[in-house]
């Protein structure tokens, strides 16, 4: 009985070339891949031959090469070829850094040495000095040096660290010497050598195909380790080109999350960064020649002192010097400028800066010359009744002079004067150390530390400024400003801050037991206040001589005390750091990245290797033919054909067979009758299946 075929059964051409396409491919991504030898197979030794015996192979094989007869256009095309690989084989295996490299990364450090192959004899032969370049310089570096160690450290730490894997042997380790230090200043920089075999084959890449370890980029090799990364699973590779701005953005952007720093014209500048960051920030502003992005101890900087300060990038032209010298100070690039109080002249520093220089510079230059009082500034100025003052907790009695006022010119004519009284009590304490004379009781206090002066901005911190003020036209100084209202008015206080000798241990003997004592406890941590206000002219002598006999009264007579809870200094900006930069990638989304490119590394090292790719030649192969020499049937004839089972008369024609065959039973013997049966008994059931 025929067997009918579906009509999906049928052989489609489309399929074979499909496979077909599919085997094509691969082999173009295999091909030079195939005819690989190692140079122990070029010189045709074996894995553990000696110096001797490798110098032996070398000239047996490059002996040809000086023959007389090669001398036409096609030997020594051939020639070349040849001796170039030769060469390259006894250069790698004739050198002990090399030959160790190659043998447990596979690293071939003469690359780049195939450009000569279509040189002539004496440039080959100039280009490859044999057994040279065996004496390689030490890489000198400020960088930590891990070993198997002290590895350990750097993996499960808090902080991030940055390692780069590199041998002496490698040109462009050598190269990118300088480049790994200008990275330093963000995180924790190691270096691992590939003379520490076990720790280097631990954080070399692994072929998916073979396992072993090799370096997919060459070297160095760069990866990064995670805070709080305590397996090699969380490790991250850098596999972008080797230039520092590529290496510095990656470190700064994907593994740090700095914020970037945008470069702004000199119209932007003034519109964007000067005018409209508010009075509260110092402007840090980059100048470069050459529109590099920021250096990463730059950015990280932009993170830690995003309430202090906000940054900026300039592109030096020269038909813009004249504007930057005669309105900042600006000679030319690279320099930093620092833009602080209104009025006051802006501080440059001109050429290159590294991470502590900088580090140094933004911690100097963090604050205005007269510090603002904020949220962030009050404990460090010693204007603060939770805290103490500038000289410690020894310090029981101390003083700020505090200068409120609305934004404006006003309040910049008085900030002004303020800081003229600051420099005066500097110049009083540095001439009377000089000649002997007693200072005065300000510059005294100055210099103990027990006097500070700073100025609020009574618009944003209104609370606190009404706490000052506390007077009938408290809305001059205090507030926003209101249609109708007098000029703004600035105003100075002087605030007295008192503590009582042995508080501490009264507070520490004392035992709480319920939520009024709790109570109690913090009213007792306050420091007493006590606030005058100056009334008189806003000369900075006068001011002085007032701060002067203020203090001298605080000190000596029997003033009233008073603790009471001032009200909070609010944060003036609550936008971070990160909107002052583009938007990063999300981990999520560079999770998915790093898994992609795993993945594409993963099939390309099967596709190469040459094993598995023989394995899918076969594969292939068993399915074409398999494919292509099963039998086929005419689709007319398969369209046309029906299940004989399932024709309805020849149902009815078995019917009637099986009647007549059961009527003419009786005549027929008992065997013939029982076969009869069994027919028909198959043929219902055949029936019953095919319906």
């Amino acid at each position: 009985m025929e067997i009918a075929i579906r009509k999906h059964d049928v052989r489609s051409p489309w399929r074979i070339y499909a496979v077909a396409s599919i085997i094509m491919l691969c082999h173009m991504l295999y091909g030079s891949h195939a005819a690989y030898k190692s140079y122990y197979e070029v010189l045709g030794i074996k894995e553990t031959a000696t110096f001797e015996e490798i110098f032996a192979a070398y000239q047996k094989l490059s002996e040809p090469w000086y023959k007389e007869e090669e001398n036409n256009e096609q030997g020594i095309h051939v020639a070349v070829t040849s001796i170039i690989e030769v060469q390259r084989a006894f250069e790698i295996l004739s050198n002990e850094k090399r030959r160790q490299d190659y043998d447990h990364f596979g690293l071939d450090e003469l690359q780049e040495t195939e450009a000569l192959a279509k040189a002539n004899k004496e440039e080959v032969l100039d280009a490859f000095p044999l057994a040279k370049h065996n004496d390689f310089v030490p890489i000198a570096s400020r960088t930590t040096i891990l070993n198997a160690t002290n590895f350990l450290s750097a993996l499960g730490s808090d902080e991030t660290w940055f390692i780069q894997l590199y041998s002496l042997a490698s040109t462009g380790s050598q190269s990118f010497a300088d480049t790994w230090e200008r990275i330093d200043g963000v995180a924790n920089l190691g270096r691992v050598e590939l003379v520490e075999i076990q720790l280097a084959r631990l954080l070399a890449e692994k072929n998916r195909a073979t396992g072993h370890p090799f370096f997919r980029h060459g070297l160095p090799s760069i990866l990064a380790i995670p805070p709080s990364c305590k397996h090699l699973n969380c490790l991250v590779r850098y596999t972008d080109k080797m230039t520092y701005e590529n290496i510095a953005d990656w470190c700064a952007t994907s593994i740090l999350k700095l914020p970037r720093i945008l470069y702004y014209s000199p119209q932007s500048l003034v519109t964007d960064v000067i005018q409209n960051a508010g009075p509260d920030k110092i402007k840090v502003i980059g100048f470069s020649k050459t529109g590099e992005r920021a250096a990463p101890y730059f950015r990280k900087a932009a993170k830690d002192y995003w309430q202090y300060a906000i940054f900026a990038f300039v592109l030096w032209r020269e038909q813009d010097a004249v504007f930057w010298e005669t309105r900042f100070g600006v000679e030319s690039a690279p320099a930093l400028l620092f833009l602080k109080d209104p009025g006051v002249q802006p501080v440059v520093y001109h050429g290159p800066m590294n991470s502590s220089s900088f580090g140094g510079a933004m911690e100097a230059h963090k604050n205005h010359v007269l510090p603002q009082l904020r949220s962030i500034t009050a404990e460090e100025l010693g204007c603060d009744a939770t805290g103490y003052s500038r000289g410690g907790k020894e310090v029981l009695t101390w003083y700020c002079v505090i200068l409120a006022g609305k934004p404006g010119i006003e309040l910049s004519q008085m900030r002004a004067v303020l800081r003229s009284v600051q420099d005066d009590l500097l110049r009083d304490i540095d001439s009377n150390e000089d000649d002997g004379t007693p200072v005065t009781t300000a510059a005294k206090a100055f210099k103990e530390k027990r006097l500070s002066l700073t100025w609020l901005d009574g618009e944003k911190q209104k609370k606190y400024c009404f706490f000052l003020v506390h007077s009938d036209d408290v809305h001059e100084t205090c507030g926003p400003k209101r249609y109708g209202e007098a000029d703004n008015v600035p105003k100075i206080f002087l605030v007295r801050y008192k503590r009582d000798s042995g508080e501490q241990e009264v507070l520490k003997e004392k035992k709480w037991k319920n939520i009024w004592d709790v109570v109690q406890e913090e009213q007792e941590k306050l420091a007493s206040l006590l606030v005058a206000s100056y009334n008189g002219t806003m000369e900075s002598q006068k001011i002085m001589s007032w701060i002067s006999q203020t203090i001298k009264d605080g000190d000596t007579q029997d003033l009233p005390n008073f603790k009471v809870e001032t009200p909070a200094l609010i944060p003036e900006d609550t936008i971070t750091y990160k909107k002052q930069a583009a938007e990063f990638f999300s981990d999520k989304v560079q999770k998915v990245y790093y898994k992609s490119t795993d993945l594409r590394y993963g099939f390309s090292d099967v596709i190469r290797d040459p094993k598995l790719f023989q394995i899918i030649i076969v594969v292939a192969a068993l399915y074409l033919s398999i494919y292509y020499f099963r039998p086929k049937t005419n689709s007319n004839t398969l369209n046309s054909q029906e299940d004989p089972l399932s024709s309805p008369s020849l149902s009815n024609q078995s019917e009637e067979n099986s009647t007549t065959d059961n009527t003419s039973s009786t005549l027929l013997n008992p065997q013939d009758t029982l076969a009869s049966t069994k027919a028909s008994a198959d043929l219902r059931k055949r029936k019953e299946v095919t319906t």
